[in-house]
């Protein structure tokens, strides 16, 4: 296993890590999971640029690395609109979670359909600001999480104006990840269009197969005369 497969795997192996932190309630736990937080999302860049540098990008690596990507922002969103209190209240939570796996199925099936024709469908620019967009606005939302613990802060208009802005960001996370997956779809709708070379194929083997078998044909009407010839010949003789 080299050392970006090792990168990936440690990210997923931090999620448990991750969520018991951000579940407990002893002091600064909720800071500890956001240091965690960011240190997975700063290792998923990380194993990225070292595989593609030194050319070390395996099977292996192409199953870890989409796994520890979406296990990483699922997990986050979903400790952010969980609880009595949530960080993202409902039911804007499960919009902004039903919108985020909507996207991510759409391309995983764009994925999988160009990967039976042989096409690559690899991640664009918008996907690329979405992703570094929606890890930041987990940041921030897990950082409000923290300061929600501080007795001297939590009721502060600081916090109000604060949580606001957040507010601010988890919109335009979701804007960003639906103009993500609306440019997927229009960039990559061709996989969907059958492809004529398979028919074209199939109909010259039709007509080299209706051509061969009517030689054959002839050959055996032609042997069969011929037989037929030196029959009576002998017969005469």
């Amino acid at each position: 296993m080299n050392i970006p497969n090792k990168i990936s795997l440690t990210r997923i192996l931090l999620m448990p890590v991750f969520i018991v932190f951000s579940l407990l309630s002893f002091p600064y736990s909720k800071f500890i999971a956001l240091g965690i937080f960011i240190i997975a999302a700063i290792s998923d860049a990380i194993d990225g640029h070292i595989a593609r540098k030194y050319n070390l990008i395996t099977d292996l690596g192409k199953f870890l690395d989409p796994i520890a990507d979406k296990l990483l922002a699922t997990t986050g969103l979903i400790l952010l609109i969980v609880g009595e209190n949530p960080i993202i209240p409902m039911p804007y939570g499960i919009i902004v979670m039903f919108i985020m796996i909507l996207r991510d199925y759409e391309v995983t099936g764009l994925r999988q359909i160009g990967q039976l024709k042989g096409k690559v469908i690899a991640a664009d620019k918008v996907a690329k600001v979405k992703a570094n967009f929606l890890y930041a606005t987990l940041m921030y939302g897990l950082l409000i999480a923290g300061l929600r613990d501080i007795d001297s802060i939590a009721n502060t208009e600081f916090m109000k104006y604060f949580t606001l802005v957040f507010y601010v960001f988890v919109g335009i996370t979701s804007c960003l990840i639906i103009i993500s997956g609306i440019v997927y779809l229009v960039n990559n709708f061709g996989v969907f269009k059958e492809e004529k070379k398979d028919n074209t194929i199939n109909t010259n083997e039709k007509f080299e197969q209706s051509k061969s078998n009517k030689d054959l044909s002839t050959n055996q009407k032609a042997i069969k005369s011929s037989s037929k010839k030196s029959n009576q010949k002998n017969s005469n003789n």
